[in-house]
């Protein structure tokens, strides 16, 4: 599973890195939040924006995981 780091990423560049993985059908992957609560807002927004879900991964609120609806 491909992870993504976000740490240290403006929050300007957040849907340039992440549109590739959103359009390429590499999913389910890990994006690496921290702990900001903007970052994930953003990155939340971004994914939806292509119709993915996001999930928050057990164990570790600073990672999500996105992933395809099931249909």
């Amino acid at each position: 599973m491909t992870t993504i780091d976000l740490h240290g990423v403006r929050y300007r560049d957040v849907y340039g890195i992440l549109e590739k993985h959103c359009t390429n059908g590499e999913t389910p992957f890990v994006v690496i939040t921290g702990d900001s609560g903007t970052m994930k807002d953003i990155v939340c927004e971004v994914v939806r924006q292509f119709g993915l879900l996001i999930e928050d991964k057990l164990g570790n609120t600073g990672r999500v995981i996105i992933y395809e609806k099931n249909t």
